[in-house]
């Protein structure tokens, strides 16, 4: 178990420059004896909605009182807000630009950074995650409150979405997550299904969707070829080939819409 005060960095920096070593750097340099761990440096360039759902999908696996810090900025150097935001479990610094919308919703004390006094002086306005960020996030370490650091605000952005709907042998949701293996995650709770047979209907622009009638408890009970129906790891329904990638299949990216409904004849 780390001994040090914890730190989650999630950014769209990859690993080819030296963006994350230096944020890690200057984390080090200002807050000795920090525990760093990398939640990804993948996000794609600018992709504040990955981002927000890697966050919401990691942060709970931490212990109690871990700091996030997360720099996805497509906004870098312009009028937008840094946020810090507590909630029971954690504190968070982000860009005002969405990207906390998935705790938002526990938190309890979101203020917007005004110490430009502990931002670093840098020789342009690319860089904030060195610049301020990682400043802002070790002022915190090192016990400073999010109170001390600007006033306390009602309204951080969050992203748009609508949420999934229920209604009588039908839910609707939308694809909100692709991983790496092409499994289509979305935003529907598992737990609305009914017991038994069920199927999911994925638009993806094409006229009649894709039909996923398989229902089962993990990948290897998936018929081969055919596209299955299961409870993934966060709770929500995934869509899933076994062994295989469905969203390159399908053509589906994040965003389709997705209808599962049951008491139907199955195709």
């Amino acid at each position: 178990m780390p001994t040090g005060p914890l730190l989650t960095l999630l950014t769209d920096f990859g690993t080819a420059d030296y963006y994350v070593a230096a944020v890690k750097g200057t984390i080090l340099r200002l807050a000795p004896g920090t525990t760093l761990v990398d939640l990804s440096h993948e996000v794609p360039p600018g992709d504040v909605e990955t981002a927000a759902f890697l966050l919401g999908a990691a942060a709970p696996s931490f212990p109690e009182g871990t700091l996030h810090l997360a720099v996805v900025d497509p906004g870098v150097g312009s009028g937008r807000r840094i946020l810090a935001v507590r909630t029971p479990a954690a504190r968070f610094v982000a860009p005002d630009n969405g990207l906390l919308t998935p705790v938002l919703e526990n938190a309890v004390a979101v203020h917007s950074v005004e110490r430009s006094d502990l931002f670093l002086a840098g020789p342009g306005q690319t860089f904030h995650g060195r610049d301020r960020f990682a400043p802002v996030a070790t002022w915190l370490l090192n016990g400073g409150s999010e109170a001390e650091l600007g006033p306390e605000i009602g309204d951080p952005r969050r992203l748009p979405a609508l949420p999934p709907r229920r209604e009588p042998g039908r839910i609707s949701g939308r694809v909100v997550h692709v991983d790496r293996y092409g499994n289509l995650v979305t935003d529907i709770p598992a737990s609305w299904l009914p017991p038994g047979p069920c199927q999911a209907e994925v638009n993806g622009g094409k006229p009649g969707g894709q039909i996923a009638s398989n229902r089962v408890g993990h990948y290897a009970e998936i018929p081969a070829g055919e596209a299955g129906l299961l409870t993934g790891s966060l709770g929500t329904v995934e869509l899933s080939l076994n062994g295989d990638d469905l969203a390159g299949r399908w053509g589906v990216a994040r965003g389709a819409a997705v209808t599962v409904v049951w008491e139907v004849t199955i195709r």
